[in-house]
């Protein structure tokens, strides 16, 4: 039988088989009619369009003043706030890529700059530094007022923009933003508290167990052969301890870059910025006299510089500079030069007892004398960097203690806080529900701290618009 090569028929012509081909199934017309197509005609203006169309009664503006102009697209009703939301979304979403991205890159550094450097365990304990101040950023927080409770408070200090406080049960860590980052129970005896940038020491004073944390983990623990006095901390995390029978200095991975020997009790003990100048002060006596001394070492080299002086205990040390360091007794003041030791400048107290001292950032020594009972006898004095006195104020109230800031002096009552410039001159009163415990200078704030509250801390008439907690 003879095949023919099938041809698909043109469009619109009856399938007709091929010559000497059988007969195939014949195509079906259509017998019912399509249906119409519709037509829609869309109007080219709307009606607030400034030319009428043809055939159509102009429409003055004047008659929708609430029309949007012909080019503003239209927000449905109620879409304004998820519209708000998706952009917070986006803007977040770029912000922890961004912080992931600069996570990376500091990861790629840090490998590169420990391999030339050959200092990977330092170079890691930056970088988790690094990465838990990311972290932190990258997670919003409310700001201060917070809500803060603490059994049994000790003392507070700052804390990367935040603060670090330790009560009789447990140390707990704040954020600049407010948020409360972590809380541990460590159950020392006389816990007591040394902090660098962005990591705290927590020591049992006369036990011998310390303890580093990081804002996020536990960085190391130990348990040393003597009972431990005193610690310091530098800015970038190097730990020097006091015992009974030496001192020792640990970089941040705590591994030990200098010793030194004595069996003298220190009463104060300071770095310098520069993370190798260390003071410590430590009191002796001599021919019935109580005087104290003064060790300025460098963790670079083995020899160190002594001070010592027959009329006055060394209460608190702090660097100036790198080539000053300034020293608080109990019956005056004194800066010294750092390459020798050399008095540069001294303020006699006059017979004024001194309660509390602290020191501002701009270098102003600020001085509370009084007895904590008479009133009559509590007085404020400001010295600045050359311990000339910038300003005085008799307080007639009780205080406890002193803090400073770059602008003010704050005393702390049993009532409130009694502020003060650093020429002198009386700013107010801030008023507490609540025993103030302490004033922690953070970076660009001060904080006050009181059982159930943190708060941001300002002279009247500087305070911002408080919020609960």
């Amino acid at each position: 039988m003879d095949l023919m090569p099938h041809k698909t028929p043109e469009k619109g012509l009856a399938h007709q088989p091929a010559a000497g081909a059988p007969p195939g199934r014949p195509k079906r017309e259509r017998t019912r009619p399509r249906a119409p197509k519709r037509k829609v005609t869309v109007p080219e203006r709307d009606y607030w369009d400034d030319a009428p169309q043809a055939g159509a009664a102009a429409v003055p503006p004047a008659a929708f003043p609430d029309a949007p102009a012909a080019d503003t697209p239209l927000v449905p009703a109620g879409s304004g706030e998820r519209i708000i939301r998706i952009r917070m979304r986006k803007r977040m979403r770029k912000l922890r890529a961004a912080g992931l991205a600069a996570v990376a890159l500091t990861l790629v550094l840090a490998a590169i700059l420990a391999g030339f450097a050959g200092v990977y365990g330092a170079s890691l304990a930056l970088l988790g530094d690094v990465v838990d101040s990311i972290g932190i950023a990258l997670t919003p927080g409310a700001g201060y007022p917070i809500a803060f409770t603490l059994s049994g408070f000790r003392s507070a200090v700052p804390l990367a923009g935040g603060f670090a406080a330790v009560g009789e049960q447990d140390l707990v860590l704040y954020a600049a933003n407010g948020n409360e980052l972590r809380r541990i129970q460590h159950g020392y005896g006389r816990p007591d508290l040394a902090a660098g940038n962005t990591r705290v020491c927590l020591y049992n004073r006369s036990g011998k167990e310390l303890r580093v944390e990081s804002r996020s983990r536990t960085l190391y623990e130990s348990k040393f052969e003597d009972a431990i006095l005193l610690c310091a901390m530098s800015p970038n995390g190097s730990l020097a301890v006091f015992t009974r029978s030496k001192l020792l200095v640990y970089d941040p991975m705590f591994q030990n870059i200098y010793t030194f020997r004595t069996q003298e009790l220190p009463t104060a003990m300071a770095f310098a910025s520069d993370n190798r100048q260390l003071a410590a002060g430590c009191p002796y006596a001599e021919g019935g006299a109580l005087g104290g001394t003064v060790y300025l070492m460098n963790t670079d080299r083995d020899e160190y510089i002594t001070i010592r002086n027959s009329q006055g205990l060394p209460l608190k040390i702090q660097y100036l500079s790198s080539s000053e360091v300034l020293v608080i007794y109990d019956t005056f003041a004194a800066v010294y030069a750092t390459a020798d030791g050399t008095q540069l400048y001294r303020y006699e107290y006059g017979g004024l007892t001194l309660q509390s001292a602290a020191v501002s950032a701009d270098k102003n020594a600020v001085l509370l004398f009084g007895d904590g009972v008479h009133g009559a006898l509590t007085q404020l004095t400001v010295l600045d960097a050359t311990l000339a006195v910038a300003g005085t104020a008799n307080l007639n109230e009780r205080a406890q203690s002193v803090a400073a800031s770059r602008t003010n002096a704050f005393v702390l009552t049993n009532g409130g806080v009694l502020c003060y410039g650093l020429d002198g001159s009386f700013c107010g009163t801030v008023v507490t529900e609540k025993k103030p415990l302490a004033a922690v200078a953070a970076w660009q704030k001060m904080l006050l701290l009181t059982q159930g509250q943190a708060s941001e801390l300002k002279p009247p008439g500087e305070e911002t618009p408080a919020k609960e907690p």
